[in-house]
């Protein structure tokens, strides 16, 4: 009986560390998977599954694309245009407490 494997969507996602001694492994620049961590995170590509972080291959390109300032401030305007998390969840306390 031959046995064959079935691709999953798992067998495309890398951890950090896997992503970080790939490229160290290739272009010699030593890179932490905490940096990896942070950008993938910071760009949208991460993938959590409980406390593991996964990234998927083809989202690979994007985390070696340098940013810009342009991109960075941008982000950081978004960011601060967003409802604070705990202000929300006071503001639902306020309201349910005149309830």
């Amino acid at each position: 009986m031959s046995e064959t494997t079935i691709p999953t969507i798992l067998d495309s996602l890398l951890t950090p560390e896997e992503i970080a001694r790939r490229i160290t492994a290739s272009s010699g620049v030593h890179m932490t998977a905490r940096t990896i961590w942070e950008k993938a995170r910071r760009i949208g590509v991460a993938k959590k599954i409980g406390r593991a972080m996964l990234v998927a291959v083809e989202d690979i390109p994007a985390l070696l694309k340098e940013e810009t300032k342009t991109e960075r401030h941008e982000r950081l305007i978004s960011k601060s245009s967003r409802p604070d998390a705990l202000a929300m969840l006071r503001q639902a306390r306020k309201k349910r407490a005149r309830l």
